[in-house]
């Protein structure tokens, strides 16, 4: 079952709840089911008008939000965003950390500054907004940080190396928090998604810079992003240390644990085609 609906239910009722990336896709579903739920909700991303469009279209209380625009690769802005932030509601409860941007190309053909850009987009940026934010959460003793991670974060498959790479510096960087701020108030959910239907390849870049431009087929009839969204604010609400969101592909966690040598095997050569046939084949998810 999901988390109730009912308005005699809203668990994150007075509750302020931050989200980067809110204007498309995974962010935009959460910046749903939290407002069913009762959040006061903070709207970030670079796109103002479509963080209006998603404000205006909030299922509770629509127009209510408050929209932040904001460029987490512009590092130096961010610590003035975050006293923003704050200033809105007087606190921050939440702080869902969804921006990020994915690539589509192969190592060799990557340019350093491309693997410069994702890496402060999908790590520096988060990094620098949860040091800033740390300081409110400590003295209030009550803080809870969702990162929206990858199973990318887990293992790395072709022409994703820099996409990889910034997601396992996120594991790295807020499992270690977690266990320097266990007693502190402050929870941590790691949140690893597989396929999701989203546009997420079609806003991906080249190993150039120029936008990737289409959405790849496995991403078609991937996931549903509102289902995804349902689970994710579940194991928030939960205080779950990590969660897995999607489809069959959670597989490949269980290779990894079981024998990697044999997942480093399955992925080496296309293996997102791969996966499309052994779905077809033996799981009939197609």
């Amino acid at each position: 079952m999901g988390v109730s609906t009912n308005m005699k239910e809203l668990p994150f009722l007075g509750k302020v709840v931050w989200i980067t990336g809110a204007s498309s896709g995974i962010g935009e579903a959460l910046a749903n089911r939290f407002s069913e739920l009762g959040a006061s909700l903070i709207l970030s991303a670079r796109r103002e008008e479509k963080l209006k469009e998603v404000n205006a279209n909030l299922p509770r209380e629509p127009g209510r939000a408050k929209v932040l625009p904001l460029d987490l690769e512009d590092l130096t802005s961010l610590p003035q965003k975050v006293t923003q932030a704050l200033l809105f509601f007087g606190k921050v409860d939440y702080f869902i950390s969804n921006a990020g941007v994915a690539i589509r190309d192969f190592t060799l053909n990557t340019e350093l500054h491309i693997d410069q850009k994702l890496m402060n987009i999908n790590y520096f940026g988060p990094t620098v907004i949860t040091k800033c934010l740390l300081p409110h959460f400590l003295e209030r003793q009550f803080g809870h940080i969702a990162v929206v991670s990858s199973l990318s974060g887990k293992c790395g498959v072709p022409r994703l190396a820099a996409y990889a790479a910034s997601k396992h510096a996120l594991h790295g960087f807020f499992e270690t928090l977690r266990s320097e701020t266990f007693d502190k108030g402050l929870y941590i959910t790691m949140i690893l998604p597989g396929l999701i239907k989203t546009d997420i390849t079609a806003h991906a870049v080249t190993g150039t810079g120029a936008t990737f431009g289409r959405i790849e087929k496995s991403f078609e009839n991937a996931y549903p992003v509102e289902k995804a969204a349902e689970k994710m604010v579940r194991a928030i609400l939960r205080k779950k240390e990590e969660v897995f969101v999607g489809g069959a592909e959670v597989i490949t966690l269980w290779l990894n644990r079981i024998s990697p040598w044999l997942l480093r095997r399955f992925i080496r050569n296309h293996p997102i085609k791969k996966w499309r046939k052994f779905k077809k084949r033996f799981l009939r998810l197609d």
